[in-house]
């Protein structure tokens, strides 16, 4: 909520804005040349997206908050129990057969590759999240096409960013970790991710967002595929300590 702050105070139409949103907010958009109207109804405190638990969004915030793995892993475990499944591989085609196979009677369920659109190594081994190709995706038809489409998430091809996918849901999602996030000498690491335009007070912050956003999208669950890559290896640690099962 504060970048959301800073972005409307930065704006030349500042003044044209309205926030609307829960008195919880008010503090923070004190200040706004434009109105604000502040309502309770809009205190969206209950979960709907996840249907077989709700501490989806604790187990990932204890992650990227750095929590050690002994405090996340029972968490995990209650998850995993629930029918929840965070899982971890790398081995991409092993990680898109898991997914073809787990829906492979389900017609209307929907799995898609989803990554950061920081990342600089997954094109590397064709996973293809550069601006230049995912400005080009049609989300309508990836979200919806028949998964024998070529344009379908389903054919776990094509990749959904961050920009995509935020909002929206898959039934599962194949999150490819990317450079950008890396798990280094205990704490997270952006040393990877390139230059911010325009400079970001707390890029650290985005990033985590980021991730927060992509490790969010599937209801089911979330396979994350890690690079085989030894510089990968501290992160991908960091996931199986916290509790994440590999397959």
């Amino acid at each position: 909520m504060p970048l959301w702050y800073e972005a409307i105070r930065r704006s030349k139409d500042a003044v044209k804005w309205t926030v609307h949103g829960t008195p919880d907010f008010a503090e923070i958009f004190q200040g706004l040349r434009g109105a604000t109207r502040w309502n309770r109804v809009l205190n969206l405190d209950t979960e709907i997206r996840f249907h077989l638990t709700p501490k989806v969004h604790q187990f990932v915030d204890g992650l990227l908050s750095g929590l050690p793995g002994e405090r996340l892993r029972p968490l995990a475990d209650e998850l995993h129990a629930g029918g929840h499944r965070f899982l971890l591989t790398r081995d991409l085609d092993a990680a898109r057969a898991y997914l073809r196979e787990r829906y492979a009677d389900a017609k209307f369920a929907r799995y898609g590759l989803v990554a950061s659109s920081k990342d600089k190594w997954l094109p590397e081994i064709g996973v293809d999240n550069t601006f230049h190709t995912t400005k080009q995706l049609l989300v309508g038809y990836w979200y919806n096409a028949d998964p024998s489409d070529a344009q379908s998430c389903c054919r776990l091809e094509t990749v959904a960013t961050e920009f995509s996918s935020q909002g929206l849901e898959l039934d599962c999602a194949l999150l490819a970790w990317g450079s950008d996030l890396l798990w280094e000498a205990e704490v997270w690491s952006i040393r990877f991710a390139g230059k911010n335009r325009p400079p970001l007070r707390d890029p650290l912050t985005v990033r985590k967002n980021v991730y927060r956003v992509l490790l969010t999208r599937g209801r089911d669950g979330t396979v994350i595929f890690v690079l085989p890559d030894s510089r990968m290896d501290t992160t991908h640690a960091r996931l199986k300590a916290v509790g994440v099962r590999e397959f």
